[in-house]
């Protein structure tokens, strides 16, 4: 059985107290927790010198899984810096997963209170824990469970943050082999007695902000994993998994607790971390820090992989000017074949427009299209014809995208970008498209000249850049592609 356990940080003293009770229950049950420490539900008011503390609630949406038995959630607390509805809503995010509140909340389950003593807030997580359990298997809730007894003994702050230090000392000095920082980190955590931990990464970084809120990919990568101490090998390096499936394949064997971590960057979720459960390493950010190591392992190993990709490129480019110097004629604004503007254009056109004339109340339309056709009528009819084809396209754009910035940023590739007053002039752009396509591929010839495209549509924000709209709107029309 499976128990979530929502809370904010296990900075705030009462909450350690509620967790280490959970735990215990958690064993003499002989289940899984996982603790899920979200922070909290953020009002409307944006200001604040922590402008990304929003991103931490992401976690929250793990636990809306068919994997969780029952929950069980500290409304109070998580809610407390923002509005009763906004707590409902939020309570109604789990509406299909039987669930207890922590504290009494109208109109909701909640979990059995305790008298007040030294242990109340121990005693609040071994009552929680007992109470779901019962819950999930009666529909009901028991009695209150008698007092217990919490033999618990702090060790002292150094014991978890040797832990830390050799992650640390890892890192700084990048002390492991090529492709094996995640599971050398885990590995550490495996030789201080953490026999169950898991990295887990998004194939790409996911974009989440409070007017624009995540959502959750279907899939993510297992990038290791230690399961009942014993490191888990995948042959192709990674495992990927559903998201709603993710504590039924990372969580295995003896039952025990976990603790989730959010690694994210920025505006960008990255992916998740799962580490079991110590009460001894209940130290102050202990693990925040744990997740912000594997955020920064996560960053450098993307920022190694790019400069290799670029430093291929660059490669690139000099055997292309070295094997023939006319290149150099067409490093202008203009493309030598449509007449139009070629990549270097469109990108410097571009950013003027975007400085200009987008800003708030303005709308960005972003369009990228892809000549399917062009490689086959290039291989079949010779790149003389490919060329035809090619001013033939950029004659449809004229006529679809009139005024509009754009140019052939790549052989078979075409974007086009333009600022709008109102919302929903991509609609018309794509009927327009289709129309215009339809006639392409009717025209009479040896060959048919398809184009693919996508069409977005982006309101102003001030930290939305071109190149995250092209991103975006290229993600789209890839998936377009895969669904044809």
């Amino acid at each position: 059985m499976n128990i979530g356990l929502l809370v904010t940080e296990l900075e705030d003293s009462e909450v350690k107290k509620i967790c280490i009770g959970a735990d215990k229950a958690a064993k003499e049950k002989d289940i899984n927790l996982v603790i899920i420490p979200g922070k909290y539900i953020l009002s409307d008011d944006k200001s604040g010198e922590k402008p990304y503390d929003y991103q931490y609630s992401a976690l929250f949406d793990y636990a809306n899984s068919k994997d969780f038995d029952a929950l069980i959630i500290d409304i109070e607390r998580i809610g407390s810096k923002t509005t009763i509805l906004k707590k409902e809503a939020f309570l109604k995010k789990f509406e299909n997963i039987p669930f207890l509140t922590l504290t009494e909340q109208e109109g909701y389950p909640f979990v059995n209170p305790v008298e007040d003593g030294i242990d109340k807030y121990k005693q609040l997580g071994y009552e929680a824990v007992c109470d779901a359990v019962f819950y999930v298997k009666n529909q009901i809730l028991p009695p209150a469970e008698a007092l217990q007894t919490f033999n618990y003994v702090e060790r002292p702050d150094a014991y978890a943050l040797n832990i830390l230090s050799d992650m640390c000392y890892l890192l700084f000095h990048k002390k492991y082999d090529a492709g094996k920082a995640y599971s050398s980190f885990v590995s550490i955590g495996l030789e201080h007695g953490i026999k169950n931990s898991a990295i887990l990464l998004f194939e790409k970084k996911v974009r989440n902000t409070t007017k624009y809120p995540w959502i959750m990919p279907e899939s993510i990568c297992v990038k290791s994993a230690i399961m009942n101490g014993q490191e888990m090998i995948f042959t192709d390096n990674k495992m990927e998994i559903g998201t709603d499936s993710i504590f039924s394949n990372a969580i295995k064997g003896k039952s025990s607790s976990y603790v989730l971590g959010d690694i994210f960057v920025g505006e960008y979720q990255l992916g998740l971390m799962i580490y079991e459960f110590y009460p001894d390493n209940l130290v102050d950010y202990f693990y925040t820090n744990m997740t912000s190591l594997i955020t920064g392992v996560s960053r450098l190993s993307y920022l190694e992989r790019e400069l290799e990709k670029t430093t291929e490129e660059l490669y690139e480019v000099q055997e292309e000017l070295a094997r023939d110097d006319s290149v150099l004629d067409h490093i202008g604004d203009q493309d030598y074949l449509t007449g139009g503007l070629n990549r270097r254009g469109f990108f410097a056109k571009a950013y003027d427009l975007l400085k200009d004339k987008f800003v708030d109340g303005k709308y960005a339309v972003v369009t990228y299209i892809h000549m399917e056709s062009l490689k086959r009528i290039n291989d079949m009819y010779g790149h003389e014809e490919g060329d035809r084809a090619v001013k033939r396209v950029a004659k449809v754009l004229e006529e679809v995208f009139d005024g509009c910035i754009y140019g052939r940023i790549r052989g078979d590739e075409f974007a086009v970008i333009m600022i709008e007053d109102e919302e929903g002039r991509s609609e018309s752009l794509r009927e327009e498209m289709q129309s215009q396509n339809a006639k392409l591929l009717n025209e009479p010839g040896r060959y048919i000249n398809h184009l693919q495209y996508s069409i977005c549509e982006f309101s102003h924000e001030e930290n939305l850049s071109l190149r995250e709209m092209l991103k975006e709107t290229d993600e789209n029309l890839k998936r377009i592609k895969g669904n044809l």
